[in-house]
């Protein structure tokens, strides 16, 4: 059969089935993974174990250790694999593969349930790509969030491009300067880029697809994730001027929307006294971020997105992350790890209710200034070991 004659053949089978839910005989599997449907499955790396037992020389001294919250958090060692898919749907904002109309379950970073069995493939939002070439699909259904574009996107979009196999990378339709930019940073030009909506579902003859879109590298020791760090931060060419060179500095939330802190301004007035530069990291190119961060010898900030550029900093700087009790996530903990960083953060009750979780809700309570300043006394000892 020619091209033209399997396309025409594969619009005629999603049209018959437009709106509809294939029925799912009793004698086939109830859910459908990666591994059940790939062509071929690639061990990319295996990870090492995490935890939150802080090892770095001294951090036994700092007091007040009950209020460190990663004491007793761990996770397993395992492998992060890449798979080559076959004829295969992709809804793009949702980020979920379909194999002859059914869910690849473990393709989604972020539904389960009834909404992820509610998903189909629907022809008058189906695009076919006839090109049969392989394609990369590298990120997640929040790709504009920083810190899933850094953590996630990033570094699936390394070992695609380590593999040597010759493809097109899947990439917003919006894409935004900053997203070309690290882009740009591991090699990949626009030319090598396929656009795709984010409305839409897309057709594929070859797909490969990387589970660190998913987040499956987020608390784990990932090496490859930190040498795609490592590879942007060497295509830096721009000169580290006086203006980017900040021994202390203090990641800024004024004017984030998301957990805000009423008191952020009394933090401020302590760290600009103890001469720490404010940083509104979106104020600066990808490229002066890493200059920043590589200069830094102590970064101080609320947990969010922008402290997800401690990726670029040099072995031993001092980390100190202000964890909300409402969203206490061990995210930038195994960052740290991985860049063998020297972390430290207290967790500080938010006053937010519990049982009613929501981790984009503002404080309640007041940052308690005061223990800050003393936990940064002991803190900045180490800048000098």
């Amino acid at each position: 059969m020619g091209l033209k004659s399997l396309f025409s053949a594969i619009k005629k089978q999603f049209i018959a089935q437009k709106d509809s839910k294939e029925v799912i005989l009793e004698s086939e599997p109830k859910e459908l993974y990666l591994a059940d449907v790939a062509q071929e499955q690639v061990e990319v790396e295996f990870c090492e174990l995490c935890d939150g037992q802080l090892k770095w020389s001294g951090v036994e001294r700092l007091s007040n250790q009950h209020y460190y919250p990663f004491s007793n958090w761990k996770s397993a060692a395992k492998p992060i694999y890449c798979y080559r898919l076959q004829n295969v749907v992709l809804d793009v904002y949702y980020k979920v593969f379909f194999k002859d109309n059914r869910t690849i379950v473990n393709s989604s970073h972020f539904i389960n349930g009834e909404l992820l069995r509610s998903l189909s493939v629907h022809s008058d939002r189906l695009i076919i790509h006839e090109d049969q070439e392989s394609v990369f699909c590298c990120f997640d259904h929040w790709e504009d969030n920083y810190f899933h574009w850094l953590a996630h996107a990033i570094p699936a979009f390394y070992a695609a491009k380590q593999s040597g196999i010759q493809g097109k990378y899947l990439i917003p339709m919006e894409l935004t300067s900053w997203q070309q930019r690290t882009l740009e940073l591991l090699g990949i030009e626009l030319s090598q880029c396929l656009k795709v909506k984010k409305d839409q579902q897309y057709f594929f003859l070859s797909l490969i697809y990387y589970e660190l879109a998913t987040g499956e590298a987020d608390f784990i020791d990932s090496k490859l994730s930190v040498q795609a760090y490592e590879a942007m931060v060497e295509t830096v060419k721009i000169p580290v001027t006086p203006e980017l060179c900040h021994d202390k500095i203090y990641i800024s939330r004024a004017n984030k929307e998301h957990r805000h802190l009423s008191n952020e301004g009394e933090l401020i007035e302590l760290l600009e006294a103890r001469g720490y530069f404010i940083l509104d990291p979106e104020k600066y190119s990808i490229d002066e971020q890493i200059i920043i961060f590589q200069q830094a010898n102590i970064v101080v900030a609320l947990l969010g997105a922008g402290l997800s550029n401690i990726a670029f900093c040099k072995p031993n700087t001092v980390i100190y992350e202000l964890i909300p009790s409402h969203h206490d996530n061990p995210c930038f903990l195994t960052m740290s790890l991985q860049g063998q960083l020297r972390y430290w953060a207290d967790k500080f009750d938010t006053g937010v209710d519990h049982n009613q979780p929501d981790h984009l809700s503002a404080w309640v309570n007041r940052l308690d200034i005061d223990f800050v300043s003393k936990r940064l006394d002991e803190l900045e000892e180490f800048i000098t070991e």
